[in-house]
């Protein structure tokens, strides 16, 4: 049997053979430079395990403690909580109905914002067509008088163009120039003036609206038609057509004395 002595001596003499180290284990340089190249990796996910795991513990740990708490409250205490928090929930109920109406009402107020935008684009484009500020396009008829003698006075072709429009014309123009508002017919050496401008004959009266309702209006018995077929040596001829253009005034009317009301001085 070998003593506790001679087991002891023999593990002194080993330790001291070794320089203190254990049989086999790297030297201390070995170890370090291992330690560095090992230890990155796992260490990181070393202390991502832990912080995981405390705030799972945590979130536990409040949910056992609010658990806790509940249970030592008195019926009466939890009443109270159940009826705060039920008003709370209407209370939030009660605001995403009102956020809810609102966002109808901004629904509701932009189409209408939209809807009258669109009256009041329609209703310039309208008046800007009545004033002759703009060229327009569509369906009327044409009246051609061939006037080969000059016998066609101003006061005939004015009684055309008041026809026309008393039948709907939208939009007259004489030898390609723009009847407006502010326009005015005169006679001068005996030539038809329209805005000072001097009418040639053949006169070429252009009108967009309904064909059939313009047409009409000329051919009343005793009307435009019959006055001019009496003058000597005239001929009018009416045309439709299914798509006429009528040319913008050459400079639109200026009101010197005419306000809009609330306008200002």
């Amino acid at each position: 049997m070998i003593s506790l002595g001679t087991e002891l001596g023999r593990l002194r003499r080993r330790w001291v053979r070794t320089g203190g180290r254990p049989a086999g284990a790297p030297t201390r340089r070995a170890a370090g430079d291992r330690a560095r190249s090992l230890g990155s990796g796992p260490a990181l996910v070393v202390v991502a395990t832990a912080v995981v795991g405390f705030l799972l513990v945590g979130q536990m740990g409040t949910s056992e403690r609010f658990r806790q708490r509940l249970e030592a409250e008195s019926e009466k205490d939890l009443a109270r909580i159940l009826a705060s928090l039920t008003d709370e929930a209407d209370s939030l109920r009660d605001e995403i109905s009102d956020l809810k109406l609102q966002l109808v009402n901004l629904r509701n107020s932009s189409r209408q914002d939209g809807a009258a935008d669109r009256a009041a684009r329609s209703q310039i484009d309208a008046l800007a067509v009545l004033a002759g500020t703009v060229a327009v396009t569509g369906p009327g008829i044409t009246l051609v008088v061939d006037d080969p003698e000059g016998a066609v006075g101003y006061d005939a072709v004015i009684d055309a163009v008041q026809e026309l429009r008393d039948a709907g014309a939208e939009a007259v123009a004489i030898n390609d120039i723009r009847v407006g508002v502010a326009s005015s017919l005169a006679e001068r050496e005996g030539r038809v003036l329209l805005d000072a401008s001097p009418l040639s004959a053949p006169f070429r009266i252009t009108a967009i609206g309904q064909a059939t309702t313009l047409e009409g209006g000329l051919k009343i018995p005793g009307g435009v038609l019959d006055t001019l077929d009496a003058l000597r040596g005239v001929r009018a001829e009416v045309a439709r057509s299914a798509k006429l253009n009528v040319p913008a005034l050459a400079r639109a009317p200026a009101f010197r004395v005419a306000r809009p009301v609330g306008s200002g001085p």
